[in-house]
């Protein structure tokens, strides 16, 4: 598992790090501004009010964009959990389809498997853990696939063995995909570019309330807060195992609790 800087790091202590890096680039700005407020003309600073409305409008299309990557992987993610269920559940049901003892062995196999993604739904980032599940979650498909190509090879009728192999075939495969999707972030240029677009222009504002002397503290303040929580949603929206925001279990909960 590749656990990058904005991945392996607190999000919170990101967020604290960044609130202050805005803060002391608006303040830059600021001290900027008032070095060159005597010398620049007046219509010299309603261009840089114009600049730095651009700017902010940039910054907001960004992180605008970025969230929408964010989201997206989101949804992915929780609309895997909800087929994989499915796919588990649907082939449990045509378990039954299947004589004694093929169907009730393959049935049990399944209840193990269930068991086996509800734990790797919930296991964070516990390395070793999520590698042993991975290797329980691989026998179990070769188990139940190699008793369910067994029966179908001897069974006349290819219809009730074809169905069922059907269904497992996209359990596993979803299994794999729902894997990929958890690895599947946003890239961590296109958030280090949004950070680095908010300081600047944080410290394009700075510099223009220099540039007519007065410090709007509270102004600052909200602009670096605002900026720095819509960047945490991102962060936390791309943390599929740790962060506040988790895809939901729901599906795979009730199916282990289902009859």
């Amino acid at each position: 598992m590749n656990i990058g800087f904005l991945y392996g790091t607190n999000e919170i202590i990101i967020c604290f790090v960044f609130f202050a890096f805005m803060l002391v680039a608006t303040g830059t700005g600021f001290h900027f501004g008032r070095k060159s407020e005597a010398s620049t003309p007046d219509k010299t600073k309603s261009q840089i009010s114009t600049i730095e409305a651009a700017m902010l409008g940039v910054l907001g299309l960004l992180l605008g964009f970025t969230m929408s990557m964010a989201v997206s992987r989101f949804e992915a993610r929780k609309q895997l959990v909800l087929e994989e269920a499915n796919a588990i559940g649907t082939s449990l049901l045509r378990t039954a389809l299947l004589p004694t003892p093929e169907g009730s062995e393959i049935a049990s196999l399944l209840r193990q498997y269930i068991n086996v993604r509800v734990q790797y739904g919930t296991a964070g980032n516990d390395v070793a853990r999520l590698d042993s599940l991975h290797t329980q979650t691989v026998r179990l498909q070769n188990d139940f696939w190699a008793r369910a190509v067994a029966y179908g090879q001897k069974d006349p009728n290819p219809v009730r063995a074809g169905l069922l192999l059907q269904s497992l075939n996209q359990a596993i495969d979803l299994e794999s995909a729902r894997r990929m999707a958890l690895q599947n972030h946003v890239p961590a240029s296109v958030i280090f570019v949004n950070g680095i677009v908010g300081l600047l222009s944080a410290m394009l504002v700075g510099y223009a309330f220099g540039m007519y002397g007065r410090r709007q503290i509270f102004s600052m303040s909200v602009l670096s807060l605002a900026i720095t929580l819509v960047l945490a949603v991102i962060i936390d929206l791309d943390r599929p195992r740790t962060g506040f925001i988790r895809v939901s279990q729901q599906p795979m909960l009730d199916l282990q609790g289902g009859p």
